[in-house]
Parts: structure tokens; sequence; C-alpha cells
């Protein structure tokens, strides 16, 4: 007896077939692209606005803090700081040098414990033009690609607001031994439980000793490693020092001196560090903008060994605009009775909080995004354009404060 199968072989796939599982396989390539194109948008969005959130963080706490520490000399608020630096126009402090600090308005000066620029001018109340167009060259280390790292100038966009703090900051060391004449080096150690950084008293730079009765500012004359145990620094301030500006008399205005030698933390005296930076908007060489600050410190773009000098450090790339308002007390209440521009505050003295607005933008441009043609609206300033001459393709975002300048609040006279 015979079987017969009647099962086919299989002799391949018809054109429909094959046509439908092509169709089915580009729909799934086409969702797979779609849904890879989709996340790698969303990654870039957040990428950039993470970026600028964090860029815009970063530079609003260094300036917050630097702001709320305004016009800080320790508990002599009542007393004018005593600034022996090299830094005069004649017999009087010279108020337009980074480095002279007057902390009380007088008949010859107001106070510049603050300053502010109006769109890249003098700074007021002094009229030093440091980084003003037209100015007072500032050096700074070239950030663009072909030059990074020499040595360049920058001014200050004349688009753009900039401001001047001057305080003190504590060292977390205290005097340990009484002075025998106001000429004597300052013999100091830390205060219990803290740590002092080998490089903390370095030559040329500028230190302060304060108590509640007197101020005083002075350039250290060299390296203090520090020595024995415990380890104690030993701070002179004599004339003659290699590194400007130096120091005008090598005399304190007072002889400090200590009650216990054996209990520092419980001296009355403290030293610290005189800060003064100014903060604006300025570029690069390949003109791209960012917020800069010139300061008095060792230069790391420097030769070594480091050494103290005046120089202006970019902080943050992709500031494009910032604008300034100062709270000026006029009742004397220290509470601000109107915001003004820095050209039309009358006494810096009674200026007592700051509002400021900043305007950050992307380094890079998101091609896939459409482009920026915003007008951007900064405080009370005229509508700015960051893009005046063709739009770009940059995320951007405006950050504002309002900052209390809390050593203004105490130095009620």
């Amino acid at each position: 007896m015979m079987f017969v199968s009647l099962q086919q072989k299989q002799n391949g796939l018809t054109l429909i077939e094959l046509l439908i599982a092509m169709l089915l396989g580009t729909l799934m390539i086409l969702g797979a692209t779609s849904m890879f194109t989709a996340n790698k948008r969303v990654y870039k969005e957040v990428d950039y606005q993470g970026r600028l959130a964090e860029n815009a963080r970063f530079a609003m706490e260094m300036i917050i803090r630097d702001l709320r520490m305004t016009g800080f000399i320790g508990c002599a608020i009542q007393q004018e700081v005593s600034n022996d630096l090299n830094v005069r126009a004649g017999a009087l402090p010279d108020p337009t040098q980074l480095l002279s600090f007057i902390s009380r308005t007088d008949a010859t000066n107001q106070t510049n414990s603050i300053e502010g620029s109006e769109s890249g001018g003098a700074w007021q109340p002094s009229g030093s033009t440091d980084a003003s167009l037209g100015g007072t060259a500032v050096i700074a280390a070239d950030t663009s690609v072909a030059n990074f790292g020499n040595p360049v100038t920058v001014t200050m966009l004349n688009t753009s607001d900039g401001f001047t703090v001057r305080f003190l900051e504590d060292t977390n060391t205290n005097l340990c031994a009484s002075m025998a004449n106001v000429t004597d080096a300052l013999s100091v150690q830390a205060q219990s439980g803290a740590t002092i950084a080998g490089g903390t008293f370095l030559g040329g730079g500028v230190y302060a000793a304060a108590d509640c009765e007197a101020t005083n500012i002075f350039q250290l004359n060299t390296n203090q490693p520090g020595a024995g145990t415990p380890v104690t620094f030993t701070l002179a301030h004599s004339t003659g020092a290699t590194i400007p500006p130096g120091n005008l008399t090598g005399n304190l205005s007072k002889q400090y001196t200590v009650a216990d030698a054996t209990n520092c933390s419980a001296s009355p005296v403290d030293i610290m560090i005189f800060r003064a930076r100014r903060y604006f908007v300025g570029q690069d060489q390949d003109g791209s903008p960012g917020l800069y600050r010139q300061i008095f410190d060792t230069d790391p773009n420097n030769t070594p060994p480091l050494q103290y000098r005046e120089f202006a450090e970019r902080l943050i790339d992709g500031v494009e605009n910032m604008q300034i308002l100062y709270g000026e007390d006029t009742t004397g209440n220290r509470v601000p009775n109107a915001y003004l521009a820095a050209n039309a505050v009358a006494n810096w003295a009674n200026v007592v909080s700051v509002k400021l607005a900043l305007l950050f933008a992307t380094v890079d441009e998101d091609f896939s995004a459409p482009f920026d043609t915003t007008i951007y609206q900064l405080l009370d300033a005229a509508p700015f354009d960051p893009t005046p001459a063709a739009d770009d393709r940059r995320r951007r975002k405006i950050v504002e404060a309002t900052v209390s300048l809390r050593n203004r609040q105490l130095s009620i006279n």
C-alpha cells in the first residue's frame, strides 16, 4: 500500500509577504530611531539647562557671599580702619586704588567698601578707571583656544554694570603675645581646633590685625610657614616690601596686647586677610563674554614662585550681562528708600542693599533648537539684545537676587 504525503515543502516567501516584512521592519527601525532622537534631544535639553543652572548657582553664591561680607572689619565698627599700605594720593588715601580701604565717609572721601560701575564707566564714588573702557588696563589670563594662559588685558563691556567690595576675612588665628611697640611683628597662632594651611601667610599678602578698638591693615614682608609647637607665625610689617604697594610707615595705630599669653584662643586680637574684589562682565580674545573678578592675590598663571599682584580672573563663561541697583537709605533706618544706578547714588555710606540681575547663556549652541530672538529685560535697564548682529541657538536664563549688606545694618552711627 502506498502513502502519499500532502505536506508541501517551503519554497520561500511570496512578494507580498516580503513587502509586509520589510514594511514592519522599517516601521520598527523608524520607531527606534525616533525614540533615540527624542531621548537625545531631551538629554541635550537637560544638559544645557543643567549647565545654565550650575553656572548660575556658582556665580550667585560667590557674588552674594562677597556682598554680604561688604565692609566687615571685625568688631571695631565705629572706628575708621587704619590702612598702612602705600596707596596714597599725596598725604591722603587714594580711593581709586584697589587696595585702598576707606571704611567711613568723611569730608574728603566717601567710603569705598562698596563701589559701582554703570555701563562700564568709572567706579563710583572713587572715580577709579580700573578695567573701564579707555581706563587702567587689568591683566588677565587669555582663555581663547589659540593663546590659552598668555597674559592679556581685559575691560568691562559698556552694556553691563560692575561692583566692588572690600572686607576682611578671618584666618582663624589670634595674636598670642603682646607687642612691645607699634612696630613689633605680630606673633600669632591658630585658634583652638583650627588648622592653618601652609600658604596662609605669604610675603606680599595683605592682612589686618583687629580688636574692638582698632583695625590695622598691613602688607606682610616675607613668607611665614610657621615654626615651633604650637605653630607660631611671625608677621612682620615693616617698610621696604619688594612687592607693591608696600607699607607706608611700618607702624600700627596701636600696640596690641593680650592678657594671657598661655590662652591664645582667648586673645581679643584677630588676624584677618584683606579682600578687595571687582566683579564685571568682559570678553576674552575670542569675543566670548564671561564674568571676571579683579583681585589682589597669588596669580596661578604667573611664573613660579607664586607672587601677589593685581589681576582679573575669569570665573564663569557665558555671562552676557549684569545689571545692578543699589538700595540707598535716606531716612537713617537702614531700610532702602530707593534702588538707584551707580551714577545716581548720593551717599555710598547709605547703601544698605544691592539688587542685581545676570543673563547667563550656554557656551555652545544647540543647533536642534530654534533661534533665540528674545530681547531680555534686566531690572530697569534698557532692553538687551545679546546677539545684535545675528541670532544664535544658545539657551539663556536671567537670575535675579536682592542682597542685604549685613555689616551696614550694624554700623549705625
